[in-house]
């Protein structure tokens, strides 16, 4: 297709000569018009390819202004006309960023080839712009943080998250500004070795962590990515970036939790669902003398469990499962020396409430155990002490109610065996030898020490003497042993 061409020239001449010339090199001329108002109303109507245009044109409107309003309105692109260099016509006919000036006369090949290459450039111009305007709609609508960077350091463009990001909503708060100066104080010597980096090799730059500033001054966590790309015919930096300073925090939060974790008193572990140890903090390191290095990874049996445990699925697995928790005490083989420990466990959660493994809260209670299994073998002891005396043994409270007995042989009774429990004092002891007994455990149960009396009592066997000792048996009662004895 015929490119179309419009003259815009005044002198009659000189467009005769343009129409020989256009119609030889095989170019549609469209017209020919003599004042810049009438070539603004032909581009409006008919929309030439090119535009010739004299600098010099007579009415209203010169050249300049004519190819002003043209490219503003139209977009076509213009070649200048004229037999006028001075300087300050030249620098006018720059600042319109026109296609061509030819300087007249004209030569018909030299028109030729003005024509073709400000067609074509004007072409790679719409193209570049349709991509930029590609681009920007792209980085508007992207929902990253996307800042184009000059190979100076300033701003260019930046979108709507950007814009955010930076706390404002008005973009000529940060265009040509130094992305520099929103970078903290102890990160720009960082930043600025990076950037000139890329600058210098034509590379982007890697995912970097910074801390930057709104324009307020508030700091925030940052990630950045940056690409070298071509932007308004330059080449400049694209930067994607993401406020992490929420995850920053939380990164933070996490590591203060282990801290508070590995630092515990107390063991903490975890395993996966086949029994393998994940973590192990130093109480797990203190209790079992194994280092964190040399158990993640190994099987619950390594954990140096006796002989009479069972498994992990045993043990710890089923039974925290069915119950969300499970508490247990085990014995272990530590170093040659048994060890009680207390296990607390828990499943473990994966964000989609599945179960995917078990931690375990260990403390050692081998010295707790040991004491109270002495205890309960004292306690026996003195159980069996007790059952070994061929006595009466009577447990009273401050009532003077019977609340238990032991005997061997009941002929010494004065009660049937099965109404002593229950049964006051008054029921066994009368007149001084009720009101002495009385007396003796008031005093017992007071001071403390142990008191004895003898008295005289009616029995199956006939009148006999027996002597009481009373001792303090705690809660308000007191235990009262009773033996026969030969008075003369």
């Amino acid at each position: 297709m015929k490119k179309k061409i419009l003259i815009v020239e005044d002198d009659n001449l000189i467009s005769t000569i343009f129409r020989m010339f256009l119609k030889e090199l095989g170019y549609d001329l469209l017209g020919i018009v003599e004042d810049g108002k009438e070539a603004i109303r032909i581009c409006e109507k008919l929309s030439p390819d090119i535009v010739l245009m004299d600098v010099h044109l007579g009415g209203d409107l010169d050249g300049i202004q004519t190819t002003e309003l043209i490219k503003s309105k139209f977009d076509i692109p213009v070649i200048f006309l004229s037999s006028d260099t001075e300087e300050s016509t030249i620098q006018r006919v720059i600042n319109t960023h026109s296609y061509g000036y030819l300087v007249k006369p004209i030569d018909k090949k030299e028109l030729g080839i003005s024509i073709e290459l400000a067609f074509y450039k004007h072409q790679f111009d719409l193209d570049q712009k349709l991509r930029e305007k590609r681009f920007r709609n792209f980085i508007t609508d992207s929902p990253e943080a996307i800042l184009v960077i000059n190979e100076a350091g300033g701003i260019e463009y930046l979108n709507c998250l950007g814009l955010k990001l930076f706390k404002t909503a008005y973009i000529e708060d940060l265009m040509g500004l130094q992305l520099l100066s929103y970078i903290s104080e102890e990160y720009q010597e960082e930043f600025k070795e990076k950037f000139d980096t890329a600058v210098q090799m034509g590379q982007g730059i890697e995912y970097t962590h910074l801390k930057f500033k709104t324009i307020h001054g508030d700091l925030f966590d940052a990630g950045l990515t940056a690409a070298h790309i071509e932007f308004n015919g330059k080449n400049n930096l694209q930067f994607i970036i993401r406020d992490v300073t929420q995850e920053y925090a939380y990164r933070d939060m996490l590591v203060e939790k282990a801290n508070i974790i590995n630092h515990f008193h107390d063991g903490v572990l975890t395993f996966d669902l086949n029994g393998l140890i994940t973590s192990w903090n130093k109480g797990c390191q203190r209790i079992f003398g194994k280092q964190e290095a040399d158990m993640i990874g190994k099987p619950y049996q390594d954990l140096s469990l006796s002989a009479k445990e069972k498994s992990f699925d045993d043990d710890l697995l089923i039974p925290t499962e069915k119950n969300s928790n499970c508490e247990v005490e085990l014995l272990f083989d530590i170093h040659g020396k048994e060890t009680y420990l207390q296990l607390y466990s828990s499943m473990l959660k994966s964000e989609k409430g599945l179960d995917k493994g078990i931690v375990c809260y260990v403390r050692d209670v081998t010295v707790h155990k040991k004491s109270q299994m002495m205890l309960e073998e004292s306690e026996q002891r003195n159980k069996d002490l007790l059952n070994a005396i061929p006595n009466l043994i009577f447990v009273v409270n401050k009532d003077g109610i019977f609340e238990d007995y032991k005997l061997d042989d009941d002929s010494s009774l004065v009660l049937p065996k099965n109404e002593i429990v229950g049964s006051h004092l008054n029921k066994v002891f009368t007149g001084d030898s009720l009101q002495k007994v009385e007396e003796k455990i008031e005093k017992v149960l007071s001071v403390g020490f142990m008191e004895k009396f003898k008295y005289e009592m009616e029995t199956a066997k006939g009148k006999l003497w027996f002597e009481a000792r009373i001792t303090n048996l705690g809660n308000d009662k007191v235990l009262i042993l009773v033996r026969e004895i030969h008075e003369n």
